[in-house]
């Protein structure tokens, strides 16, 4: 098998990078609309903001789904359907004149394109395109998710302060439809990697991982609790760092620009720590990752009031760079493991557990600090939630479980 040109991986990571930037950069500027939709027709806030924990669900559910498109179609036409359909609910949504069309438009609509141009067929693109590198390779794409953020969400707000949320809504769609999707058409491509699964769990030279098979292993189980785990601690953190800033006496812009900075750090540590996951063991750079960030969560934790600044900016380093590179590296483990013609459906499973932390993280901070009155505890659980991951990673990882699992390749061979 001849192995992807430097030219060729540079160019889908350019193109990758584009893209999954560009849409998590748009998905992250919900909160910049919610201001907006509240002003104009005065919905409680509860009811509008559950657009966006219902888009989150229909991306959980709808991965799986994604990764079995991948695997028969690729990531070619299943990202450019996505491109479509994202553009058809953007443009519906400024259209939007009650709440049952909101949830509708953006809640289902846009949020099908969202999961077909998310994560999973970014994943399964990158894994096709890189072997050696490809923790760099996932880093240097899941990086541009920050940069995405960080130009996209004060451009939209200028766009909607100037020409108001319906034409920014129809910018968002003409650019989506013809600029991003004509990208995607020209630059996706199956990879060498494609047709390559590991061999680390099997026995026989043939074998190949399948969705039934996977589900039987304890490598894919170990894996998706550590993703359910980690992304619970994480959410406490990310949903409620905010409020315990402005808690404990600082000024709520100062709080806000917190969120911001970690974002921008969080860009630089998916790349370091993809390039760091390729040049030592995957598990070491993940319990280098929950290093980091258990110091940042310390330093939030010890913050009592507004004299402790250095804390802060502690937090936002440690955390920071912590922040989204685990699941790079927790991507990277699996595509090691499972990559194949099954992998596309597999990784869809996977991603589910990222849905299912997030939903508790967010839900289970608000819940201590309302029992206790304090974000101590919750923080506290997001800390030993975050080492929990690593324990399971380290699991993972065993020589004994890799054998265990290859147990079950004998039953997938024909006679």
């Amino acid at each position: 098998m001849n192995g992807p040109t430097s030219a060729q991986q540079g160019i889908i990571a350019a193109s990758a990078s584009l893209t999954f930037g560009f849409i998590r950069g748009i998905h992250s500027s919900f909160g910049v609309f919610f201001v907006a939709l509240l002003e104009t027709f005065g919905w409680s806030r509860g009811v509008t903001a559950g657009v966006f924990s219902v888009s989150l669900v229909v991306d959980a559910i709808l991965s799986p789904i994604v990764g079995k498109l991948i695997d028969r179609f690729g990531p070619r036409t299943v990202v450019a359907a996505g491109g479509i359909l994202m553009a058809a609910g953007f443009f519906l949504c400024s259209q939007v004149n009650s709440l049952w069309q909101l949830y509708f438009y953006f809640g289902f609509v846009a949020a099908l394109g969202f999961s077909a141009m998310g994560m999973v067929p970014h994943v399964v693109l990158v894994s096709e395109w890189f072997s050696s590198r490809r923790g760099l390779g996932l880093g240097v794409v899941y990086g541009a998710v920050g940069v995405g953020i960080l130009i996209l969400v004060p451009l939209i707000q200028r766009m909607i302060s100037v020409w108001g949320w319906p034409r920014a809504f129809q910018i968002l769609a003409a650019v989506v439809l013809f600029f991003l999707v004509p990208v995607v058409w020209a630059t996706y491509r199956r990879g060498p990697f494609h047709l390559s699964g590991s061999r680390t769990a099997a026995s026989a030279p043939d074998a190949e991982w399948s969705v039934n098979l996977a589900l039987r292993s304890l490598q894919f189980w170990g894996v998706f609790v550590s993703r359910v785990v980690g992304a619970t601690g994480t959410t406490v953190i990310i949903t409620h760092q905010v409020a315990h800033v402005v808690d404990v006496g600082y000024d709520a812009l100062f709080a806000a620009s917190i969120f911001g900075f970690v974002g921008l750090v969080s860009a630089l540590g998916r790349v370091a720590f993809g390039f760091i996951a390729d040049i030592v063991t995957k598990t070491t750079a993940y319990a280098l990752n929950v290093a980091c960030a258990a110091i940042g969560v310390a330093a939030l934790m010890l913050t009592k009031d507004s004299s402790q600044t250095w804390l802060l900016y502690l937090y936002v380093i440690f955390f920071g760079i912590a922040f989204g590179s685990r699941a790079i590296i927790l991507s990277a483990i699996s595509a090691d493991i499972f990559s194949g013609r099954g992998f596309g459906a597999i990784f869809g499973l996977s991603a589910v557990s990222v849905g299912i932390g997030s939903a508790l993280g967010s839900w289970l901070g608000g819940v201590f600090h309302d029992t206790t009155g304090n974000y101590l505890l919750s923080f506290g659980l997001a800390l030993t939630l975050l080492v929990l991951s690593h324990v399971l990673v380290w699991f993972t990882g065993l020589e004994s479980v890799r054998r265990f699992d290859r147990r079950l390749w004998p039953a997938q061979r024909p006679n």
